[in-house]
């Protein structure tokens, strides 16, 4: 018999979208409230490689090397409750074949919590579609997202995008922390002097995001190479 590896989900998937703001004249747009954990989809199963006994008393019309093995549950599992049996043997998920355990990882991982999906078993000689709805459940952030979080709550914001459409006339965007612990981003459009004391002036930015702005401004203005246009190729963090 094969060395069985057994592997327990804990999936997650995280969705992160963001909007520009056309003008200052609007509120800035509001992006997400700082996570305190992420929220993923969750069927909370055991799985092993199916051994080479099982996969012969396979039905004929199974790929070879398709199926995999339930092996046990994890607490709050919702797959038992919805049908799923301990030793099921676990041939498809929304009629993708399944491999290898790494295989149903990835797919619960790209789906949304709540979704229902639709998974194919062989239990007794006999092939079940079974729909299954996958629960939710909360795990820690990520390396990445513990360092945005204390930089932004450090700094006051997280990225920035700057340009000069035509002599003296910026346009820049900043992604900055609320005080309402919020992440918002905000446009500033207009000539040199305008612009810089629109920007001194924003009540809800921090003294650090005023001045990196400030002085990126500063510089596009004295550089004087004769270059527009385009958004100017740097930023900082996770600005994109």
């Amino acid at each position: 018999m094969l060395r069985m590896y057994q592997y327990f989900m804990l999936i997650a998937l995280s969705l992160f979208s963001s909007h520009l703001i056309a003008s200052t004249l609007q509120a800035p747009l509001a992006e997400d409230q700082l996570k305190q954990s992420n929220v993923g989809a969750y069927l909370g199963l055991g799985l092993d490689l199916l051994p080479n006994e099982l996969n012969a008393q396979l039905p004929e019309d199974v790929l070879i090397g398709q199926g995999i093995l339930v092996s046990g549950f994890m607490p709050d599992s919702p797959a038992p409750k919805q049908g799923v049996k301990l030793y099921d043997i676990l041939l498809s998920y929304n009629s993708v074949a399944l491999m290898h355990p790494q295989q149903l990882i990835q797919l619960i991982k790209n789906t949304k919590p709540n979704q229902t999906s639709k998974l194919s078993v062989v239990r007794q000689g006999k092939i079940l579609t079974l729909p299954i709805t996958l629960g939710a459940q909360n795990y820690p952030l990520d390396a990445d997202q513990l360092d945005y979080q204390f930089d932004i709550q450090m700094m006051g914001y997280s990225g920035y995008e700057m340009k000069m459409p035509s002599k003296n006339y910026f346009e820049t965007t900043i992604r900055f922390l609320a005080p309402d612990g919020v992440v918002r981003r905000r446009t500033f459009k207009g000539y040199y002097n305008p612009i810089m004391r629109e920007i001194q002036s924003a009540p809800d930015l921090s003294q650090i995001a005023k001045q990196k702005l400030t002085s990126v401004i500063s510089e596009r203005k004295d550089d004087e190479d004769g270059w527009f246009g385009d958004w100017m190729p740097f930023s900082d963090g996770n600005f994109f």
